[in-house]
């Protein structure tokens, strides 16, 4: 994955960008998907999976509940569950995904994402979030998208679906978790879409602040669609003057663009 890329309707939202060199952070309540970042995954729903999963889930769930047992006595905490029928009981499975449920709206609270693709060719993408060809995207380089303390990419890949989150998969969640995986559980939360959303591609990236900066090589492109305001062009000339590392313009082209979308370098 070399670039990223990110689509743009509004030319103020874009100009800040350029301007500010910081990338913008939205709330997770403000996506045009009411159920992205919501509840995926329910007890109530896993209750006829894997005993093994459950047994895994609910040793783990005892250990949480009580961090000073043993690894023995958690086992034995789940099979005693198991055998008491608590995996199946109603009134616990619902209680327990409410308040899982409550968590999570806290969560989101805190966090905020900003959403990226893989792809500057996407024709839905570019009527949806580019105001019908009208809007621009820019392409960042992914190389300099990662953490400056471990070097490691920042980026999650959100991950489509065609069922709900079982068991089995929420407990593999902890074993990720477990072994020093710190995006296990903001994967599964807030990086996992249904399987309609697949075309767009989507790498997402978060962080507690409202705005992030970037360093200006980062930026390598900017696109214009075939139906940006003429003026677009000359307009992000002047603005990106003073810059040293000038990124690369790139104008949709009608003529040659048909099942797929072909740009023209215009500097």
């Amino acid at each position: 994955m070399l670039f990223l890329y990110k689509y743009y309707s509004n030319l103020d939202f874009v100009l800040d960008t350029i301007l500010n060199k910081r990338i913008y952070f939205s709330s997770p309540n403000d996506f045009n998907d009411p159920f992205d970042c919501h509840p995926k995954f329910s007890l109530f729903r896993c209750k006829n999976d894997d005993i093994s999963d459950w047994k895994y889930y609910l040793s783990a769930l005892a250990k949480e509940q009580n961090p000073d047992i043993s690894q023995n006595e958690s086992i034995k905490h789940a099979e005693a569950a198991i055998k008491n029928g608590l995996h199946q009981n109603k009134d616990w499975l619902l209680k327990n995904d409410q308040f899982c449920t409550q968590v999570h709206k806290e969560e989101l609270k805190k966090i905020r994402i900003s959403c990226f693709t893989k792809t500057p060719r996407n024709q839905m993408m570019w009527a949806h979030y580019a105001n019908n060809h009208k809007g621009i995207v820019l392409q960042f380089r992914a190389s300099f998208m990662v953490d400056a303390n471990t070097e490691t990419f920042k980026g999650v890949e959100v991950e489509y679906y065609t069922n709900h989150i079982n068991l089995k998969r929420y407990v593999n969640t902890i074993k990720e978790a477990e072994e020093g995986d710190n995006q296990a559980f903001l994967r599964l939360m807030f990086c996992t879409k249904s399987i309609e959303w697949a075309q767009e591609e989507e790498v997402r990236f978060f962080s507690r602040n409202t705005y992030v900066p970037f360093r200006e090589e980062a930026l390598t492109g900017i696109l214009f669609g075939s139906q940006s305001p003429s003026h677009c062009k000359s307009l992000f000339i002047k603005v990106l003057s003073d810059w040293t590392n000038i990124p690369k313009l790139y104008q949709e082209d009608v003529k040659k663009s048909s099942v797929r979308m072909h740009f023209k370098q215009l500097n």
